[in-house]
């Protein structure tokens, strides 16, 4: 064997063979190579796992205060219109008064925000419908729903009832 190194060797051999070598090396660098920036980021996968929760949250109507990464298993208690196991199966609070909070918040849709919420904390979370985009200049104003203090009661809207539990509707268009 001799002791030169690979690009003693490449020198010595004819200028269009190590023309050729030359782009052999960049293509096979280039088939292999990955741009930092086509890298889907470090927090990708954590941030799709988060959006998920919340998505299913607003589905499945359970509070923001509920969701696994905001509040301890041991520190939940009743949210009036709540889904989440928690709730679902909570007896501290009597069925008369989940009722009586089901019929006076049916009578004031305020009454869920002012008694069962935190005072100064104003979010999103504990409105049952928020506008969709920043257009309020529009006479055409969309929205959406996100939390209904009434889901699961005896004065849940019927059609929201039907939605998440699956129902079927039929649309019947003007001729």
């Amino acid at each position: 064997m001799n002791n030169l190194t690979l690009s003693e060797c490449i020198s010595i051999l004819p200028k269009d063979i190590q023309k050729r070598i030359y782009i052999m090396t960049w293509k096979g660098f280039w088939k292999e190579y990955t741009p930092l920036i086509s890298k889907p980021p470090s927090w990708l996968k954590h941030y799709n796992y988060i959006e998920n929760i919340l998505w299913q949250a607003k589905y499945k109507n359970i509070h923001f205060l509920h969701l696994p990464f905001n509040t301890l298993p041991e520190n939940k208690k009743w949210i009036m219109g709540c889904q989440c196991e928690t709730c679902l199966n909570d007896t501290e609070v009597c069925a008369v008064e989940k009722h009586m909070h089901y019929l006076i918040q049916s009578r004031n849709s305020y009454y869920f925000a002012e008694n069962f919420m935190p005072k100064g904390l104003s979010s999103v979370w504990n409105e049952y419908l928020v506008p969709i985009g920043s257009n309020y200049n529009n006479d055409n104003i969309q929205f959406t729903k996100v939390f209904d203090p009434l889901c699961g009661s005896y004065k849940e809207n019927y059609n929201s009832k039907r939605l998440r539990e699956g129902g079927k509707f039929e649309f019947s268009y003007p001729f």
